[in-house]
């Protein structure tokens, strides 16, 4: 019990550190351009944050049990480019919607059924299923984007506004209410935290760990599709693309959010809202580097060196 109190402290100091990191990038970025205050910069900056932040929901989730999922980003893909297709023969707004939510929990539940069944590393399987759904979606475009005359209902989606908030803010805000209560308010939640911190200790206190395994790899499937869905329906179309805005660089991101919102990558630790500060930093940094017109790849690096610092920082800390 104490040893679960420190762990809690500590989530709460690195949770303040990043709040604070927030508040200087916010209050610096002005210096290097006057629009960052502007309503359709902080508009624009919280669609942009939205789509990595909703698939680092799931990426927590895969992270706390112990695991990771590297082909969230490809999901994203996949559900894009069959949104799309939906839109070409016309199918309805809902229909759609069905579709390819159902296809990001299917993507999500094999990950989920090769880990727990075939006992083999998440790294590994979704790694592999990432690079068949990204070649899956290239042969079958030929590496070139499509259209549709989607209908507003669609386009609505991803594109429209509450107010003067972005429909896909307000999906972002929703999802993280849910998965607060989801981790904090539930018995799956509590399972979700006992399986990553001890496997065999969970199994023997009862709880059925691969029931939770494969639920939580078809979750992190769920908010790749979400996140794919709103894409698609910004655009109404699907273009291959890198980065926050569509495959390739997505799991780094959700991987950067997790981590730097202080998530151990060797499971049981680890909360939504740090999850949520780790996206808003990550947002905030590539949107200060836009205004310094930094070279893309750059970007990349730096996401990098995010990554590795917050790494390197958790592990000093677990080790005292």
């Amino acid at each position: 019990m104490e040893t679960i109190q420190k762990a809690r402290t500590l989530l709460k100091q690195e949770e303040t550190l990043l709040l604070l990191f927030i508040v200087i990038v916010t209050l610096i970025s002005p210096i290097f351009s006057p629009e960052f205050f502007t309503s359709y910069n902080f508009s624009n900056l919280l669609r942009q944050i939205s789509y990595p932040a909703i698939v680092s929901i799931g990426m927590l989730l895969t992270v706390l049990i112990g695991g990771i999922d590297l082909s969230v980003g490809s999901v994203m893909q996949a559900v894009s480019l069959t949104a799309i297709m939906l839109v070409q023969l016309q199918a309805p707004t809902g229909v759609i919607v069905i579709v390819v939510l159902a296809l990001g929990l299917f993507l999500g539940l094999m990950n989920g059924m090769l880990i727990t069944f075939g006992k083999l590393q998440p790294f590994i399987v979704t790694l592999g299923t990432k690079v068949i759904i990204d070649g899956t979606t290239l042969f079958m475009t030929k590496g070139k984007g499509i259209s549709g005359e989607a209908s507003d209902s669609f386009l609505s989606i991803g594109g429209g506004y509450m107010g003067a908030i972005p429909n896909p803010v307000i999906i972002m805000l929703v999802l993280y209410i849910i998965g607060f209560i989801l981790l904090n308010k539930t018995i799956f939640g509590r399972q979700i935290y006992s399986v990553g911190s001890n496997r065999v200790a969970a199994y023997n206190s009862g709880i059925n760990v691969k029931k939770v395994q494969l639920s939580v790899y078809a979750l992190s499937g769920l908010f790749a599709a979400i996140a794919g869905l709103l894409i698609a329906s910004r655009t109404g179309a699907y273009q291959p693309m890198s980065g926050n805005s569509g495959a390739t660089g997505m799991e780094l991101s959700a991987i950067a959010a997790v981590v730097v919102g202080g998530a151990s990558l060797s499971g049981g630790k680890g909360t939504i809202w740090g999850a949520f500060l780790g996206a808003l930093l990550a947002g905030l940094l590539f949107n200060l580097l836009v205004f310094l017109n930094m070279n893309p790849y750059i970007q990349q690096f730096i996401l990098g060196i995010i990554i590795l610092a917050a790494v390197i920082f958790s592990a000093s800390k677990n080790r005292k």
